[in-house]
């Protein structure tokens, strides 16, 4: 039963997730000055960050929600990126995953809160 009410929580934070996501995509046109960006929660508290190929190198960062670098690294995008982020060991609260390049930024943010007995995410913009 604990384990069919977690793989509940997660699959109602990844709809969640996924609503926000499909909002954006049609709220909000990447142009060719942004890189494209998606974030995913996997169910082995990790977020997958993706980011579409671009002919430039960029820079990822994690943050917390005051702005302290959690993890930065720059990478090559000619074929794009695929990171995962163990965040098992986060506290609650907000966070933010951050790609820079030289034709934009974007940031997407998700939440780590409380559950009686357990922790999910929720992922927002």
């Amino acid at each position: 039963m604990y384990s069919m009410k977690k793989t509940i929580l997660l699959m109602l934070g990844l709809v969640a997730g996924t609503a926000s996501f499909a909002q954006n995509s049609n709220t909000q046109s990447f142009s060719s000055i942004e890189p494209l960006v998606h974030v995913v929660a996997t169910n082995n508290q990790k977020v997958r960050l993706m980011v579409q190929p671009e002919a430039s190198k960029g820079k990822i960062a994690l943050l917390d929600e005051r702005g302290h670098s959690l993890f930065s690294e720059t990478v090559a995008l000619n074929e794009g990126i695929i990171q995962q982020f163990d965040i098992a060991q986060l506290a609650t609260g907000k966070y933010l995953l951050r790609v820079s390049t030289p034709t934009g930024t974007v940031t997407k943010t998700f939440i780590i809160q409380p559950v009686p007995h357990e922790t999910f995410v929720v992922l927002e913009s």
